[in-house]
């Protein structure tokens, strides 16, 4: 056989081989997703551990309050204290309030002096507003006051704020709307 021959059956052979179907690579390592399971597990345990004690904290501390639950999942009581003609807040409408953070045990945490009278553009501001005020407020009319009782999901969370409040605390929320 001339080298020639040789040469073009090898680069023949060669491309066939080339030209084969890519195999997809197995994966090295399987997920199981049992990590967001047990997470979502460990949440629902909190959330119900931090419903018992606002019931209690409800039927045991401040029984002469007509509490009700949202259907955010956190509870109010309305002081309903202003001229009740105005509409509740709606998107876009801008309010000014204060409010006062205590623990259940009503120790207070952060004052309404510290916050100040809050300026607020319902669900238009990029303000950093816990969701359980951004959802209360949007119940109260001009000059009411009202009290929340935040599971520490819609409060401040597995964080909470360093030397102030502990993670995965349950809040109450004393709030008084201006306008």
């Amino acid at each position: 056989m001339k080298p020639s021959n040789l040469i073009l059956s090898v680069m023949i052979s060669v491309s066939f081989l080339a030209c084969a179907q890519p195999e997809p690579r197995k994966p090295v390592q399987k997920r199981s997703g049992s990590f967001m399971e047990n997470s979502a597990q460990r949440n629902k345990a909190l959330y119900a551990k931090e419903e018992a004690e606002i019931l209690n904290f409800i039927k045991t501390q401040d029984p002469l309050r007509t509490y009700r639950q949202s259907e955010s999942g956190f509870w109010y009581a309305l002081d309903l204290t202003g001229a009740n003609t105005s509409a509740t807040a709606k998107t876009g409408d801008t309010v000014i309030f204060s409010y006062s953070v205590y623990d259940l045990m009503r120790n207070e945490l952060i004052s309404a002096e510290e916050n100040g009278w809050i300026e607020y553009q319902v669900d238009q501001s990029h303000q950093e507003l816990i969701s359980g005020v951004r959802e209360g407020i949007k119940l109260t009319k001009s000059q009411d006051s009202m009290r929340l009782l935040v599971p520490s999901v819609m409060a401040y969370g597995y964080r909470g704020i360093p030397g102030v409040i502990q993670p995965n605390t349950p809040v109450l929320i004393d709030l008084k709307r201006q306008n």
